[in-house]
């Protein structure tokens, strides 16, 4: 197409021959007042583009461990004190999967089986989900977790080396079918002894820590026994 066929051309032409015979002040005035609109948008895109690319290169995939802090108002999430030590000693590479502490969920299986309770019922979707690793509270609502069938038996062949370690201290959960009792399944380890008491006082003192029935990060679940117990 020749150039007096295509106005638009002739125009870009014309406009950028005007510009160049305005003053530096007044070549920013008028680019500003007759081009802000297509400039804004330009921004927008440079902006959002960058903004994805922030947000994919930051999203990791994946979790080296997840924790719950149940029923305490102490500061235990991801970024305080108890994350950076444990992540510092463990040494994990963060830029590919993540630690993720959470202490904001409270719910006590003892009060009717936790019945109507929004952060238990959120606990069962993240636990169901694979989602939780490990989670804390005081050893008699732990106890009583277990008939939910969301912790794991610390008999199993996953918790060997934790079971080694730390048999001593485990917690039982006693299963009753067509009211008889059945042998005791291990479901908590005692750790009110734990860092988590002495040095961060999450807990006053009485606490325990169950693995999630899912968890897919077993030995990450002892190497934070180890921190708290100082193994």
């Amino acid at each position: 197409m020749r150039e007096k066929d295509n106005p638009n051309k002739i125009v870009w032409s014309e406009e950028m021959a005007k510009i160049k015979r305005l003053p530096f002040k007044e070549k920013l005035r008028y680019i500003w007042m007759y081009f802000k609109i297509p400039i804004i948008a330009a921004l927008f895109v440079i902006g959002f583009g960058t903004f994805l690319v922030i947000r994919i290169a930051t999203n990791i995939p994946g979790n080296w461990l997840t924790v719950t802090f149940a029923n305490t108002s102490a500061r235990a999430g991801t970024g305080t004190a108890i994350w950076k030590d444990f992540t510092e000693s463990t040494g994990y590479d963060l830029t590919k999967k993540k630690v993720e502490f959470n202490a904001e969920s409270y719910f006590d299986y003892t009060q009717n089986k936790a019945r109507g309770n929004t952060y238990y019922n959120t606990f069962v979707g993240l636990e169901d989900a694979g989602e939780i690793d490990a989670i804390t509270m005081a050893r008699e609502p732990m106890a009583a977790l277990g008939e939910s069938g969301r912790l794991r038996d610390l008999n199993s062949g996953e918790c060997a080396s934790i079971k080694k370690k730390y048999a001593d201290r485990f917690i039982y959960y006693t299963p009753v079918e067509d009211g008889e009792e059945q042998a005791p399944i291990p479901v908590g380890i005692d750790i009110s002894d734990s860092l988590v008491v002495t040095k961060y006082h999450v807990y006053a003192g009485d606490c325990a820590l169950a693995v999630g029935s899912h968890s897919k990060n077993i030995k990450e679940v002892e190497d934070f026994l180890d921190f708290i117990l100082e193994r």
